[in-house]
């Protein structure tokens, strides 16, 4: 007895697309495939949460630095403080890149998909139905994104898109999803956000 595997349409015409199987319901397509850019970024907000982080780093130099006068030895134990700090301070920023660089993103005719593979966590797959009740926010940034996840306090932890090139082109493809346009083909060329 054969396998049955879903019917995905890919450019070269071909239906089957490796990977997938088991993923992608029967019929469903896929319009568009990227990753987030991988450039570390320092938001105001970051300094904050480096804040703890500084003074931990600060306060075990400090503490060191006293106790390497009576004992060298006896200083040492303030590494362990001192790297803990140094990650603390660091972790706003490289851990949120480390992250995108794990990501993957697919946009088919039905949903949104954010796939990530972390250490230790393993591969997680999360879809987002898009339908006219979707709420989409475009955020202007270089590059953009594209948020549609339920809001949160902080636009960086909201689903979507984050740091996309093609950003304009892939909200453009969400917005005709939304209007129940018929299902646009991975070669519509679309350019600029649709309102």
């Amino acid at each position: 007895m054969s396998e049955q595997r879903p019917s995905v349409y890919t450019e070269n015409g071909s239906t089957d697309y490796p990977g997938w199987q088991g993923i992608l319901e029967p019929g469903e397509q896929i319009l568009w495939q990227g990753q987030p850019d991988r450039r570390f970024r320092f938001a105001p907000g970051d300094l904050a949460k480096s804040a703890p982080g500084l003074f931990m780093t600060c306060f075990s130099l400090f503490w060191m630095w006293n106790a390497a006068q009576g004992s060298l030895v006896f200083s040492l134990f303030g590494l362990f403080f001192l790297f803990a700090g140094l990650r603390e301070m660091a972790r706003p920023v490289l851990l949120p890149a480390y992250i995108r660089s794990r990501s993957w993103y697919t946009l088919t005719d039905r949903r949104a998909i954010v796939a990530t593979d972390m250490p230790i966590r393993g591969r997680r797959l999360l879809s987002y139905p898009i339908d006219a009740g979707t709420p989409m926010e475009y955020v202007a940034g270089d590059p953009p994104s594209i948020l549609f996840g339920p809001e949160t306090r902080n636009p960086r932890n909201r689903a979507g898109f984050h740091f996309i090139p093609e950003a304009d082109r892939v909200m453009a493809l969400m917005r005709r999803m939304q209007r129940g346009d018929t299902a646009p083909s991975p070669s519509d060329d679309a350019r600029g956000p649709a309102t």
